[in-house]
């Protein structure tokens, strides 16, 4: 699996609430950063952590860059209803799995 395929693997994962798929596509040491720059969830049990509390929110990713093991996805974020953010994910990756996750948003509203 190439770095874009487990970035967008992860993303529906998350969509998907599917926790087992999203840690599948992480390394044992992942970092995921939560927006605020101080608070993160590590390892695989992190990734699923972050499935399990993530809302469920609409995400649909409409720029995709790759430079050369990181991928950047960009894209709506939105809750039906109640609000909607342009997010920057940024997955590092080992070349095949995940190693560290960033995401930032900023209000679409």
């Amino acid at each position: 699996m190439s770095a874009l395929e487990s970035a967008k693997a992860f993303l529906a994962a998350l969509q998907d609430k599917d926790a087992e798929r999203a840690a599948s596509v992480c390394s044992d040491e992942v970092v995921i950063a939560l927006p605020g720059g101080e608070a993160q969830l590590e390892g695989k049990e992190g990734a699923r952590r972050l499935v399990r509390m993530a809302p469920p929110f609409i995400r649909i990713v409409r720029e995709e860059e790759v430079l050369g093991d990181t991928v950047i996805l960009r894209g709506l974020t939105r809750m039906p209803g109640q609000f909607a953010n342009y997010t920057t994910w940024t997955f590092e990756t080992d070349g095949e799995l995940i190693i560290h996750v960033s995401f930032a948003w900023k209000p679409a509203n």
